[in-house]
């Protein structure tokens, strides 16, 4: 009886360490915020950028429920923010100073746009560098090509992000023209110190609907780290700012970006 009894702890303990061996840790939640935060930086600047051109008419009624300062520039604008919560309830403080070649908001001519951060930040994550935007043509039709040098994201906690290099192509949906189709790569360096490379494919945004969401609603980001395996973020879960990650060996996590 107590060899039984021996061999079934025996048998009950191997089995426990072998369960303990599979049971699946969760997918790199962390970097995924990094690589997401990243692209969606660009696209929020990128829409507050182009309504803001006009005098800021179009940027009003987003911004019902607070007041921002709107100064001309001789070759562009500033629009600054002060604990400044729009119709989505994103909060902005700081400046974003947008300087742009003749021609550069008319869908028919040519031209960049370049955006600069100035002690800037949303909902509390710090945000600086320059991104440069430059209309094209093409097979896609009309489009905005992204391109961000040292961006940086600083978290509330003290540590940071930093995209070395991006380039998105922002274009504009023929069905819809307040849709932007997002598609492109970039690098950086996550929180931990790491390298990491992003392809994006197929992300699509609806700022101006009034009954969308200011985040992606459809579309992937590949995630590759060294020694990991890649990371899927998948923006169509259904429910606006959240997003499913998957890693595979890994439990799926979901995110928001802000």
């Amino acid at each position: 009886m107590k060899k039984l009894l021996k061999t079934s702890s025996i048998f009950l303990l191997g089995l426990f360490l072998i369960l303990g061996a599979c049971k699946k840790e969760d997918a790199d939640t962390q970097s995924a915020e990094d690589a997401a935060r990243g692209s969606y930086i660009m696209a929020d600047a990128f829409a507050l950028t182009t309504d803001g051109n006009n005098g800021g008419k179009a940027l009003k009624s987003r911004f019902a429920a607070c007041s921002f300062i709107y100064t001309p520039l001789d070759n562009g604008f500033e629009l600054t923010f002060d604990n400044c919560t729009d119709d989505y309830g994103i909060t902005r403080n700081g400046t974003i100073r947008v300087t742009a070649a003749a021609g550069a908001f008319d869908t028919e001519g040519a031209g960049s746009i370049t955006i600069e951060f100035i002690n800037y930040s949303t909902e509390g994550y710090g945000i600086s560098g320059t991104i440069t935007a430059t209309y094209k043509t093409g097979a896609l039709g009309f489009y905005f090509e992204i391109a961000a040098r040292n961006l940086r994201l600083d978290y509330p906690d003290n540590t940071y992000a930093i995209y070395n290099n991006a380039s998105l192509q922002y274009v504009f949906s023929a069905a819809n023209t307040f849709e932007l189709e997002v598609i492109g790569s970039s690098d950086g360096v996550n929180r931990s110190g790491e390298h990491f490379t992003t392809k994006t494919e197929n992300m699509k945004i609806d700022f101006l609907s009034s009954d969308g969401c200011p985040y992606p609603t459809e579309g992937t980001m590949t995630i590759e780290i060294d020694g990991e395996k890649p990371v899927i973020l998948d923006f169509s879960s259904g429910t606006c700012g959240e997003i499913t990650v998957s890693q595979k060996g890994h439990k799926d996590g979901t995110i928001t970006i802000f």
